[in-house]
């Protein structure tokens, strides 16, 4: 079973200090499927659906360090991080994501 989770930090906050992972409800039977849903982008702003959603319910008030895929019995993950075409925010110089891997 494959789940999508979010590597993410309270917006304005340290990162390393308010860093949590969600994990969403829905689950995936493979890493085809979980990355098809991942890797949605409806938008014409070329944001992820996922992250665009879990930043507006989110009230604003969280960003994300990482989000993806992962099979909780095998391991098997697969990882994206955020591009900042504009720089990085304030918050995040220096931060840097060592392990690849999202925390469960």
């Amino acid at each position: 079973m494959y789940k999508i989770l979010i590597l993410a930090y309270l917006i304005g906050q340290d990162p390393i200090a308010t860093q949590q992972t969600f994990e969403l409800k829905q689950s995936f039977e493979s890493m085809e499927a979980c990355k098809q849903e991942l890797t949605l982008q409806s938008r014409d702003n070329g944001t992820y659906d996922v992250t665009w959603d879990f930043v507006n319910h989110g009230n604003f008030e969280w960003d994300w360090l990482a989000f993806g895929c992962m099979n909780q019995e095998t391991g098997e993950e697969f990882v994206i991080e955020p591009t900042y075409p504009l720089g990085k925010p304030k918050e995040l110089q220096g931060v840097r994501i060592k392990d690849r891997g999202i925390p469960i």
